[in-house]
């Protein structure tokens, strides 16, 4: 199983929508992929159709070791795609982490351990603005790969420092084995100079992580979360699908290479 984590301290720079696309597009290319809500906003969780609820939380399984973390997870109307929700959900988890004495940290590690190895290829953890987070510790512990989405701002652009010294402190710290998988920018309007500027800019800036592909602004990507799908089965046809797909394949092939 590959786990990566979509992280950015600034709000609004696609984070969930990306989880949600990027999953939809490695079901089109055969994956199972679990999606799991850290986010106590639980937008990952409102945004697609679950048919099968879950007998138990996320946080019933950080603070209950006997709940497995099969007894948690939720099928959604797109099969291969399962999702362990969060929002509401995770209040709890966030307070048992807080109380712990030893293992706060180290508290999803162990329970995604529990997991058989070939249950999933991928799982994608949509997480919260707040680095500082147990529950984002605890996902840098966990995972394998960060991706980084940005937005075409001031903010969103010097925030990205930011999430990198971050991961190297958790590699340092916590989990030697984590990789900044890469960046990329959503919500970009090739009308707006100052984004055709960043399109050409962000490559030379960060040749080892600046993915080619971009995220089209483009209505579709807002309504996809009202139909409860990804946009590959929404709308397959539109800009922001096609944009997902090239992104997709961009993250495959560094993953792959990676690995090698």
């Amino acid at each position: 199983m590959i786990k990566i984590a979509l992280m950015n301290q600034k709000g609004g720079t696609g984070k969930t929508t990306s989880v949600i696309n990027i999953g939809g597009e490695l079901i089109r290319h055969g994956k199972t992929v679990l999606i799991i809500d850290m986010d106590t906003q639980g937008n990952a969780t409102s945004n697609l159709q679950i048919v099968q609820e879950a007998d138990k939380t996320m946080t019933d399984a950080l603070t209950d070791s006997a709940v497995l973390p099969a007894d948690t997870i939720c099928h959604t109307v797109i099969d291969g795609l399962d999702i362990i929700p969060g929002g509401a959900l995770l209040g709890g988890a966030y307070t048992a982490l807080q109380k712990m004495v030893m293992g706060r940290e180290t508290a999803l590690k162990r329970l995604l351990a529990k997991l058989p190895a070939n249950a999933y290829d991928f799982i994608l953890f949509d997480c919260s603005p707040s680095l500082e987070s147990i529950l984002n510790i605890n996902v840098l512990v966990a995972a394998d790969y960060v991706l980084i989405p940005i937005r075409v701002d001031k903010n969103s652009i010097e925030g990205y420092g930011t999430m990198l010294e971050t991961i190297r402190e958790a590699r340092e710290v916590v989990n030697p084995d984590l990789r900044a998988l890469g960046i990329f920018m959503t919500a970009v309007e090739t009308g707006s100079s100052l984004d055709r500027e960043m399109i050409d800019a962000l490559p030379a800036m960060l040749p080892d992580l600046a993915f080619q592909t971009y995220i089209r602004k483009n209505i579709e990507v807002r309504k996809a979360p009202i139909a409860l799908r990804p946009l590959c089965f929404y709308n397959p046809r539109c800009a922001g699908a096609q944009d997902y797909s090239d992104l997709t394949g961009e993250i495959l092939d560094r993953i792959e290479a990676e690995e090698r």
